[in-house]
């Protein structure tokens, strides 16, 4: 049985004949694979779709079907259904509701924490595991056949969010979807080579340079690395090479919280992670920011310097206030 957010989302994408949808900046598997997912849905029952994101497809991604039509500069006529994916809210997806004056309904499917109100029907579960989960509930409602397009999209989007199913945010039912989508032909072998077996000789080297800067507090509960323009520069890196060395700063013998500052596009961008004992999402939420309580990250408007005194210090006071 369908619950009602599910049906009245699934009810606006059926109405328009045409949709625009988005994901957030700095997109990783959950962001694309659901995009992709759900504009190869709508399509099959006839729909035209745009698929938007203003960073574009990272490389690790360029497997996915379909993945070339994703476009990084809004077209001159939008449709008048604009929905946005794995994001609590659009300037997530460096957008507002100012860009398109002449859309009639927002809809939002999201598995993010969010303190704004939504400007139209929303699918959100914060205890998906991926976004991609969401996606999969519309498709009966759709009435779309899984097809193995569609099932890649899906397990790529669960694999990345769960760290290949090892996260706690993996649930019973992430894996009964995971197998359905095994079951459809999600080509396994393929996510686990571009996403994860695959890294570029480039990205290797920004971890090295991020690892050189590893700091930890006092007390040792918090650990944070630093990349600067002149370390993307050094090495010839980009943005998305930073993929993954959060996790290597989380990985740290007792570390609760780690932090990852990183120079990107001319802003810095802090990607917060937690073993549970401090929200971080509610931490980034200081700070505009958002996501889940054990994954979240932010944008800071300063210098390097003010960012990292801000935010370490905020995790430290998150810290005090655990037992």
């Amino acid at each position: 049985m369908s619950r009602p957010d599910a049906r009245r989302v699934a009810d606006t994408l059926l109405h328009y004949p045409a949709c625009f949808i988005a994901t957030h900046v700095n997109p990783e598997g959950d962001a694309i694979g659901s995009m992709l997912a759900l504009a190869l849905a709508l399509e099959s029952l006839g729909k035209e779709v745009v698929c938007y994101d203003r960073h574009g497809v990272p490389e690790n991604c360029r497997f996915l079907p379909t993945w070339e039509r994703v476009v990084t500069e809004l077209p001159a006529s939008v449709p008048p259904l604009v929905v946005y994916v794995d994001a609590d809210r659009l300037e997530r997806c460096d957008l507002s509701v100012d860009h398109f004056p002449h859309a009639e309904t927002f809809a939002r499917i999201d598995h993010h924490t969010s303190s704004a109100p939504d400007p139209g029907p929303a699918l959100v579960d914060t205890k998906a595991a991926a976004a991609g989960e969401l996606i999969f509930e519309l498709l009966p409602l759709l009435d779309v056949t899984l097809t193995t397009d569609i099932a890649t999209c899906l397990q790529t989007a669960l694999m990345v969010d769960t760290g290949r199913f090892s996260y706690t945010n993996t649930t019973p039912k992430t894996h009964r979807i995971a197998a359905d989508l095994l079951a459809a032909g999600a080509d396994v072998p393929a996510i686990v080579d571009w996403i994860w077996g695959s890294v570029k000789f480039e990205a290797t080297r920004l971890l090295g340079a991020a690892l050189s800067t590893l700091q930890r507090s006092a007390d040792d509960r918090i650990a944070w690395a630093v990349l600067r323009n002149e370390d993307f520069l050094s090495v010839n890196a980009t943005p998305e090479d930073t993929e993954g060395i959060i996790d290597a700063v989380r990985a740290v013998r007792g570390v609760e919280v780690a932090a990852l500052f990183s120079e990107k596009r001319g802003t810095i961008r802090v990607s917060l992670r937690s073993r549970g004992h401090v929200d971080v999402a509610a931490l980034a939420r200081q700070f505009d920011g958002g996501g889940h309580v054990k994954a979240a990250g932010l944008t800071f408007d300063g210098t390097m310097e003010n960012a990292i005194c801000a935010v370490i210090g905020a995790i430290g006071a998150a810290l005090e206030d655990q037992p």
